[in-house]
C-alpha cells in the first residue's frame, strides 16, 4: 500500500536551458528604468516650478526691505550730519549706536549704516 517516493525532475522535460533568453528580463529592466527616470523628471519639474513661485512671491518683500533700508540709511546719515553740526541729541544717538557696534557712513554711495569692528 505504501508507494515508494520517486523524486521528480525539478524542471519540465520540455524546456531546456539553451532556449531561455535574457530578452524578457532586460526588457522589464529597461521599462522600469524608463519609468523611474520619467517619474524623477516630473518630480524635478514640479519642484522647480515651486521654487520659481517662491522666488517670485518673495520679490515684493525684498523690494520693500530695500526701500526701508534706504530710508533708514538716509535717516542715519541725516542724524550723523546733525551730530557733526553740534546737535547734542543727534550726537547722543550716534554715540549710542557706536557703543552697540553700528557706525554711520557719511558717503551717499555706500550703505549708510555699517557694523563697526567688534570691541576688544
Amino acid at each position: 500500500m505504501s508507494q515508494a517516493f520517486e523524486p521528480r525532475d525539478a524542471r519540465p522535460s520540455d524546456v531546456s536551458t539553451d532556449t531561455l533568453s535574457p530578452f524578457i528580463p532586460m526588457l522589464i529592466l529597461a521599462l522600469v528604468l524608463a519609468a523611474w527616470f520619467g517619474f524623477q523628471a516630473v518630480q524635478l519639474r514640479a519642484e522647480r516650478a515651486a521654487m520659481t513661485d517662491l522666488l517670485s512671491n518673495q520679490e515684493k518683500q525684498v523690494q520693500d526691505s530695500k526701500k526701508l533700508r534706504d530710508s533708514l540709511d538716509t535717516i542715519a546719515r541725516g542724524t550723523a550730519q546733525l551730530a557733526a553740526n553740534g546737535n547734542p541729541n543727534a550726537k547722543l544717538i550716534v554715540d549710542e549706536l557706536k557703543k552697540r557696534g553700528i557706525t554711520i557712513s557719511p558717503n551717499a554711495g555706500q550703505t549708510g549704516v555699517v557694523p563697526a569692528e567688534p570691541a576688544k
